[in-house]
Order: structure tokens, then sequence, then C-alpha cells
């Protein structure tokens, strides 16, 4: 090797330049930090187990959101009170004994009891939406609507066999 190539070497005896050993240790310091930025960045077990609950939350919230106490309340314009909701059964469940598939599930059934008053000034109630109206008594000194009104919403459950 021509000693014109190399300025200053650390020894003498290796032939390598100390920018190039400074280089070489630059360029492994930068090796090991990628991989601890890989070992930090990595999802373990717990990460994927957490992530898959979210993600199921989330898939099986919209249907709850929708059918909460509060939307119905909201579009039938009445008070959160006046709406009832069942509890649904759960002997449809998976794990509801004895564990395993059981064919069936639950449909809701959203009834609307609407009043109003007939045309001869009679309170009348229907249980079925609108389809049948019946005379009633409401209570005193409650005030029966001209129009036909939503008083209450009631959400149950029907079985069915799938």
């Amino acid at each position: 090797m021509p000693d014109d190539e190399y300025d200053e070497y650390d020894d003498g005896d290796t032939g390598y330049k100390l920018e190039d050993i400074d280089e070489a240790i630059r360029d492994v310091e930068r090796a090991v930090l990628r991989v601890e930025q890989a070992v930090k960045n990595k999802w373990t077990s717990f990460h994927w187990i957490g992530a898959f609950l979210i993600g199921f939350g989330l898939w099986s919230v919209p249907g709850d959101i929708w059918h909460a106490k509060w939307r119905y309340a909201m579009g039938n314009n009445v008070a959160s009170d006046k709406v009832t909701v069942d509890d649904v059964p759960h002997d449809c469940a998976f794990f509801a004994a004895p564990l395993g598939a059981k064919y069936c599930h639950y449909e809701r059934i959203v009834s609307v009891v609407q009043w109003a008053t007939s045309q001869a000034n009679a309170p009348i109630v229907s249980y079925d939406d609108g389809k049948t109206w019946t005379e009633f008594t409401p209570e005193p000194g409650v005030s029966v609507p001209r129009t036909p009104t939503v008083a209450e919403v009631h959400i149950s459950w029907r079985k069915a066999d799938d």
C-alpha cells in the first residue's frame, strides 16, 4: 500500500485508518439502534389480545347504539322513562349451559303505543302502531292530544330458530 493513502494509523501495524474504524463503529451503532427500535415496536401477545378485544367491542357497538333507549326516545319524541326495554334472554347464547350452539337467536320487537282523541272527543289508544284503536279512560288530570301521538315505546324479544 502506498503511504500517501493513509495519513493516520491507529498503531501502524493494521493498515486501517482511524476514520474507517470510527465509521464502522457508527455503522454498528446504527444497526443496533434499528434492532432496538424494531424490538420496541413489536406487538406482544398482550397487544394482539387487546387489539382483538377492542375490535370486537367496536364491531358489536353500532347495533347496540342504534337500538339504544335514548334513540327510541328521541325518534318517537317521548321521555326516556316512557321507553321500556326487556332484557335479552340468554338461553340462545353459545356460552349458556349447556355450552354450544343452540341454533336460535332473539329478534327485537318494537311496539309503539299511541293515543289521541277521536272525532267524538273520546280518548283512544292503539297498541299496534295505529292499526286499530280502542277507547280508554285516562288518569284524572291527563290531557289526551287531539292527533295521534306516541305515548310509550316497548321493546321485547321473540325467539327465532336458525
